[in-house]
């Protein structure tokens, strides 16, 4: 079918970020403080994403693993987080970074990019990409007045599934790659976490990590329930039988299915964070598999089964697990958590082994330091990997830059990284720093045409230091700020 419309210019913008989730807000951020007109599209009706609509909490990767900041636009906010979540959201406490109202976290999203200068368009989603030779000339979007279209100099792809990448026919991944489980096992970290079983390799490529509806739960009498926490349970730990638990009625549907001794719970185990008010905690426990969340059919599966999964959660808590017996049912995510489908396949593709190791590149553009964290992809283990091997890795400005769209970065869960480095990579610190990367380079590279590869990525470093990111060098004196940690030469040929 043949369709035409008359497609009207919406905005134009030296830097237009698509996606406004945590990555996407601070590359709109770092983008509109370095001087460029920035452009910040979002589908739903507020910042955030996953850390928001989502309710993931915590929020990880603020540091190195020795405790040094990573500070930026990713420690600026969550300052402000900490001060207005005692205010507004109550609780007992010295109020931390590692959990913070979702609520509070949209204010102080929306508040620093309107401050920054970024303009913002809501409720507007990703059609289509008009690309020119090697160049994206404008995006095609739908909106509430109808489709139109953007035009811009510079564009990232924050979408964290790749969307904009992918429209504009760029190099791409989706889920796990041949071999990639034969590499983690060399390094050693095949392991269900906290267990000493070994995974094993998986059947086929192109596996892809479950997806996730978070909640939140009130009424929780923390200190019983916590020694539950995490464990691989069986039917005999809960005080419960394998018959008795067949009769109830979400046995054996999606997640509930009776195999063996151990409870058939969809992640295989309780799982769920203090919040900081008494009594309540976000819990982590649904958990759909097979699921490719760039794929609009298998999304609205996901949702429809992890939202049911939501209440059969619920009613296992408050009839099996201490000190759920009064709980209650706060809030349910307004969003699926997706936490794995395209990946870009850029100028470099960091690889678990180089998270896992803590390499070093000249290049160096933000930092992660969460472990390898692999959500079982076929089925209802729990996650896989391990501790990385050093204080943090570095994440080099290749790893966002594609290897043919000139005017095309990249940022946040879809940047350059195989299966493994990204179950690290994906986590949202480490998102809101690419995030910051990516709009400080291309803010510069507006005057090159927008020849993202052309930026020169020492004075990228020292725009970032100078913007309160810590880039650290990777030997020698442990924390030691990086001056300028790259020659020309080394970094080039881009």
């Amino acid at each position: 079918m043949n369709f035409s419309v008359n497609l009207t210019t919406l905005k134009r913008a030296d830097v237009v970020v698509v996606g406004g989730g945590a990555a996407g807000t601070c590359a709109a951020i770092a983008a509109a403080r370095g001087g460029a007109s920035t452009l910040l599209v979002e589908q739903y009706g507020c910042l955030g994403g996953m850390m928001t609509l989502g309710l993931v909490m915590p929020l990880s990767a603020q540091a190195s693993k020795s405790g040094l900041s990573f500070g930026g636009i990713l420690h600026e906010m969550l300052d402000r987080i900490v001060g207005l979540t005692k205010e507004y959201c109550g609780g007992e406490g010295k109020p931390h970074h590692l959990f913070s109202s979702p609520h509070v976290m949209k204010y102080v999203l929306l508040d620093t990019a309107v401050n920054s200068g970024v303009d913002i368009l809501l409720h507007t989603t990703l059609v289509d990409v008009v690309r020119v030779g090697n160049r994206i000339e404008k995006l095609v979007v739908l909106s509430k007045s109808g489709l139109g279209v953007i035009e811009g100099g510079v564009f990232i792809d924050a979408t964290g599934d790749g969307d904009l990448l992918f429209r504009a026919g760029e190099d791409y991944v989706l889920g796990s790659e041949a071999g990639v489980m034969d590499r983690l096992t060399g390094a050693g970290l095949n392991k269900v976490h906290m267990e000493e079983r070994a995974y094993g390799n998986y059947e086929q490529d192109g596996l892809l990590q479950p997806v996730t509806m978070m909640f939140t739960m009130g009424g929780v009498d923390v200190e019983r329930a916590r020694p539950l926490v995490n464990r691989r349970l069986r039917f005999a730990d809960v005080g419960l039988t394998r018959e008795e638990f067949e009769k109830l009625p979400y046995a054996n549907t999606p997640g509930f299915v009776v195999e063996g001794d151990e409870l058939p719970l969809p992640q295989g185990r309780v799982l769920f964070f203090q919040n900081r008010r008494p009594g309540e905690v976000v819990v982590n426990m649904t958990r759909v598999t097979g699921i490719n969340g760039a794929d609009a059919l298998e999304l609205t599966q996901g949702e429809i089964v992890a939202q049911r999964q939501v209440f059969h959660v619920v009613d296992f808590l408050h009839r099996f697990i201490p000190g759920f017996e009064r709980a209650y049912l706060l809030e349910t995510a307004g969003i699926l958590g997706v936490r794995e489908t395209r990946r870009l396949v850029g100028r470099h593709v960091l690889t678990g082994g180089e998270a896992i190791d803590c390499a070093a590149f000249p290049d160096v553009v933000a930092h992660g330091s969460y472990i390898i964290d692999i959500h079982d992809p076929q089925g209802r283990r729990k996650a896989i990997g391990g501790p990385i091997r050093g204080d943090c890795y570095d994440i080099p400005y290749r790893s966002l830059v594609p290897k043919t769209v000139e005017n095309l970065l990249v940022a946040g869960r879809c940047i350059s990284s195989d299966h493994v480095a990204h179950s690290s990579t994906r986590i949202q610190g480490t998102c809101m720093l690419t995030g910051q990367a990516a709009g400080t380079a291309a803010a510069m590279a507006r005057s090159l045409r927008g020849g993202v590869a052309e930026v020169d990525v020492v004075a990228l470093q020292e725009a970032l230091l100078q913007a309160g990111v810590q880039l650290f060098r990777r030997s020698g004196e442990a924390g030691k700020r990086v001056a300028t940690v790259a020659a020309a030469a080394d970094v080039a040929d881009l």
